[in-house]
């Protein structure tokens, strides 16, 4: 990339006008994710501004156990066919 090609794409703007207010944020958290790692040299991270998954769930009395999981699991996948039809030759 040549020097006026970078310095013309700083400049530009992007309409955002109809989109959700979440979206706008998120990418005004972007840009300034991008900012600041330009301003350092480090990298931008794929998870950066991410809410981290561990404990999303977690609300007050709200406990769920390995066992429970398994147990769930076990449940949702007891009707699922092990023994696929044979395919009909030639299609």
């Amino acid at each position: 990339m040549n020097a006026d090609h970078t310095t013309s794409m700083a400049t530009q703007t992007v309409d955002l006008t109809g989109l959700p207010e979440a979206v706008v944020q998120d990418i005004r958290r972007l840009v300034e994710t991008l900012r600041t790692n330009l301003g350092t040299g480090v990298a931008a991270s794929p998870t950066a501004g991410r809410r981290p998954l561990r404990g999303l769930f977690a609300e007050p009395g709200l406990s769920i156990t390995k066992e429970e999981i398994d147990e769930v699991q076990r449940e949702a996948w007891a009707g699922f066919p092990r023994d696929f039809p044979e395919q009909p030759k030639g299609s």
